[in-house]
């Protein structure tokens, strides 16, 4: 029995950990073009989080900066952040995206917020 709420409550974690990193991506300013809002849509589709797993009341900032190619490929990815688990995930992601609205060879930059309750 108590591995069951153990893994309920794991599952609650990663759920609510999701929600708050993409409901993050909702608050933004009205400057968003028609190309930044498909841009926006493709990182929540594919930008996913299911096995990272934080403590309890913990938040963590995530300043992802990344380019890319002419063909719209992410070619650079580097996420700043201190928790090594979190880098890879994010820095495994976000390289096999393919953004083709977005100018080639210009950083971007994506702030991530984890937060879990």
């Amino acid at each position: 029995m108590k591995k069951k709420a153990n893994i309920t409550g794991n599952v609650i974690k990663a759920t609510a950990l999701v929600a708050l990193t993409l409901g993050s991506f909702l608050v933004n300013a009205n400057t968003i073009t028609g190309a930044g809002n498909e841009t926006e849509k493709t990182i929540k589709e594919h930008v996913k989080f299911p096995n990272l797993i934080l403590p309890l009341k913990q938040q963590e900032k995530v300043v992802v900066l990344f380019t890319t190619s002419e063909n719209g490929k992410v070619n650079f990815v580097f996420a700043k952040t201190d928790n090594k688990e979190v880098k890879a995930q994010i820095e495994k992601q976000f390289s096999q995206l393919t953004l083709t609205k977005l100018k080639a060879n210009v950083a971007y930059s994506v702030v991530l917020n984890f937060k879990t309750i």
